[in-house]
């Protein structure tokens, strides 16, 4: 799998700690089933449940369950008001 990003995310996922676990979770309440991404600037407890992407010094820990349109891992940043978040623009929801 590649992984691809700008260089403006690359700058603030290093400055976060080079670290991001990537998981899909399923909310509680009227969302129920909805599967939605839940991105952690960390490493996950156990490595070994998932897929190790390094990207020059910057590491991405991806949930296997996780699939990517092309096989790229693409993470955007994105910048509202003086909001920042990550986006994941090549994820494949069901």
């Amino acid at each position: 799998m590649d992984v691809k990003m700008d260089e403006a995310t690359y700058e603030y996922l290093r400055k976060k700690g080079g670290k991001l676990t990537m998981e899909l979770m399923v909310p509680a309440g009227c969302c129920g089933g909805t599967m939605i991404p839940n991105l952690i600037f960390n490493k996950p407890k156990d490595t070994s449940k998932f897929m190790e992407l390094p990207y020059h010094d910057i590491t991405l820990f991806v949930s296997p369950v996780m699939t990517f349109r092309d096989n790229v891992v693409e993470v955007k940043l994105t910048k509202k008001m003086f909001l920042k978040d990550l986006e994941l623009p090549t994820l494949k929801l069901m």
